[in-house]
């Protein structure tokens, strides 16, 4: 139950240039039968009340159905064909599907006693009860404490998704849907934004029809919703969608497609990656960093999109309230996670579902966040190379993966250096204030009014030593640390440096091997040396060559990856330029009794030009990481970041775009 823990919830300075803070919220999370003495029906009992209105940005109802098809874990009745009869919806009409919950309910919603009268045929923005009354009175609540708190529903879901594929199938039922949805947007006008949830085109997810037809499909879908809201004058609506974080699956959608139809947002379900008993080895459930190559993670998802030219401020990532776990786990490496499970053919451990430990739960039952260390025989451990946390207990042998403040933080981090739209959570019914503070401090939102200090609780796991961790078991795994990877640069003399990694270090003392990334524009005679000297080229302005290090050890365990900027410039006729900063090479000058000056007949011409080729848009750039081409384009060089092909470099650079303007030549 949620209240076992109290709110927490910071409240930070808004900002109009960060990315968003927004969440999903269920409107089953109100219910719990104990509080009217029942005990055989446990719920999660959660109080909308205690959340701030200050806390988020946007706020998404949770869900809303389609009318003419079951929802697939309720065998025993279709509550979606009873909610439709309530409503008054027909086949294809997106339909609310809880009328007493979102209409009439009063308990963990501020009201004194129920909407009992209401019709859920007739209801409106201002008689409602239930989450929908309470949403209006939340977001009544923030605007008069001067924050703008956005509402969406959202129409789908996991358990609702077989409606998707029939529905857009054909003109005449997308513009049923389409219609519905504009119906609800008139009924409550207090929704800015409608978010569509179809778990999957052209993939069965829970079982539900599909087909290849499906992303050209929902491409028209999203392009009727948009005429439809347009002509009734609701283009303020935007549009969202909740898409897979796994690529194959994404890429099935033709989101592209979509987003030329008329869609805004893209919320990237970064969760879920691990679960029992589905997942075939061990791993983690929402970690920022693939443990191989290619593997599920955050950055993989994004560098994807990013890479297929999807602006970075129309994406979203998320993380999870709650866990995943398995049973009888054996690990045999912390950091990166290995290990193996059984999922046998009963529940495994979990709150109110098999396998999955909720907010509340984790933090009565297992993380002790105050004294940094778990509860009841669990140690908090860290994945450094997955940037992920878990939870695990060698007696018991269950293994939980979750999202910590210290991740939470993470994903701020890096949604706000590669500028992205905004972070979610799956959901705002399981958090106390404790992962959104972390969230919007990762995301660097300054603190105006502080309930709790939020940087005890960023401690990084692995906290029990490796002589009490062999004390707990006989059989006990050496833990095999990561190796870490240093650069120190050495300036030989002329344009000649030596880029050196033998300061990389291995806690093992283990034997090391490196593997330099070396930009395209510079050759070295081995790049699985120690120490690599690099002839910078001549360059006619400032230009910045990166390099990166990988170091392994014996075991084949890569380090984190270290990146380097070297920093030239043309030479200068008289004075010897010192570096800028440790990390920067300015190329030396020549011995002053050159003679620099041009012949009479050598005068430069009016055209500048560049010492790179010009930008071709049919080639492909950075294929190869570690080579990142320098090109030429409208006066300016620029360099590639990552894999790029057809993206306009002026267009395209900055913070999320592939490129790095390097100035004009």
């Amino acid at each position: 139950s949620a209240r076992v823990a109290k709110p927490v919830y910071n409240k930070y300075k808004n900002s109009t240039t960060k990315p968003k803070v927004f969440g999903y919220y269920t409107d089953w999370s109100q219910y719990d039968s104990r509080l009217q003495g029942n005990m055989s029906q446990p719920g999660r009992g959660y109080d909308l009340t205690k959340v701030s209105p200050t806390a988020y940005d946007k706020l998404i109802f949770g869900f809303v159905g389609i009318t003419g098809f079951r929802k697939i874990d309720t065998e025993d009745r279709d509550v979606v064909a009873e909610a439709a009869a309530l409503c008054g919806k027909v086949k294809y009409e997106p339909t609310f599907l809880d009328p007493w919950g979102d209409f009439q309910s009063y308990i963990n919603l501020g009201f004194d006693v129920s909407g009992w009268d209401v019709d859920p045929k007739t209801v409106t923005q201002s008689n409602a009860k239930g989450l929908l009354g309470a949403l209006r009175d939340m977001q009544a609540k923030a605007k008069a404490a001067g924050h703008t708190l956005a509402l969406s529903m959202s129409i789908g879901g996991w358990s609702m998704s077989n409606g998707f594929h029939e529905t857009a199938a054909s003109d005449s039922s997308r513009k049923i849907f389409a219609k519905g949805v504009v119906k609800l947007f008139k009924q409550f006008p207090m929704f800015s934004e409608v978010d569509i949830d179809w778990e999957y085109p052209n993939n069965e997810g829970a079982g539900n029809p599909f087909g290849p037809e499906d992303g050209a499909n929902y491409a028209l879908l999203i392009a009727e919703l948009r005429k439809q809201l347009d002509s009734a004058g609701l283009s303020n609506v935007k549009i969202s969608i909740a898409a897979s974080a796994v690529t194959t699956i994404f890429d099935y959608a033709k989101v592209k497609d979509l987003m030329a139809a008329g869609l805004y947002g893209i919320n990237l379900m970064t969760y879920d990656f691990f679960g029992t008993p589905w997942a075939e080895t061990l791993g983690h459930h929402t970690n920022r960093k693939a443990l191989e190559e290619g593997g599920w993670a955050v950055e993989t998802i994004v560098d994807h999109l990013l890479a297929e030219g999807f602006s970075a401020d129309r994406i979203n990532i998320g993380y999870a309230g709650y866990t995943r776990n398995a049973r009888q786990v054996e690990i045999e490496s912390l950091s990166p996670l290995k290990g193996s499970y059984n999922p046998g053919s009963g529940p495994t451990t979990g709150s109110f579902e098999s396998g999955t430990s909720e907010w509340y739960d984790v933090i009565y039952s297992y993380l002790d966040l105050e004294n940094q260390k778990g509860r009841n025989g669990f140690n908090v451990y860290t994945d450094q190379v997955a940037d992920a946390d878990y939870l695990y207990s060698p007696e018991s042998k269950l293994f939980l993966s979750l999202d910590t403040p210290r991740t939470v933080k993470a994903k701020g981090e890096y949604a706000a250096k590669l500028g992205l739209g905004g972070v979610f959570t799956w959901t705002i019914d399981q958090d106390n204030g404790v992962l959104v503070n972390a969230v919007r401090e990762g995301l660097g939102y300054e603190i105006e009014s502080e309930v709790i200090d939020m940087e005890p609780f960023y401690f990084e796991g692995i906290n029990v030593e490796k002589d009490e961790e062999q004390s707990d078991s006989d059989d006990a795994q050496k833990v095999n640390h990561a190796p870490k990877a240093a650069i120190e640069l050495l300036v030989v003399g002329g344009s000649t440096v030596q880029l050196s990694g033998a300061g990389s270090s291995d806690e093992d003392n283990d034997e090391l091997s490196f593997s330099w990334g070396v930009p395209s524009q510079i050759t070295v005679a081995d790049k699985t040396a120690e120490i690599i000297e690099v002839v910078v080229p001549e360059v006619s302005e400032k230009t910045a060559f990166q390099f990166t290090l990988f170091v392994r050890d014996c075991y084949n365990e890569p380090s984190s990856q270290q990146r380097f900027v070297l920093t030239a410039v043309p030479a200068l006729s008289q004075v010897q330029p010192e570096p800028e900063e440790e990390e920067d090479i300015i190329v030396p000058v020549p011995d002053e009794e050159e003679d620099t000056t041009p012949a009479e007949d050598d005068t430069p011409a009016d055209d500048k030009t560049s010492p790179y080729a010009q930008w071709d848009a049919s080639t492909v750039y950075g294929a190869n990481w570690g080579s990142f081409e320098i090109v030429s384009w409208k006066g300016h060089n620029y360099q590639v970041k990552w894999w790029s092909m057809g993206n306009q470099p002026d267009l395209n650079c900055g913070v999320g775009g592939a490129w790095t303007d390097l100035g004009a030549y």
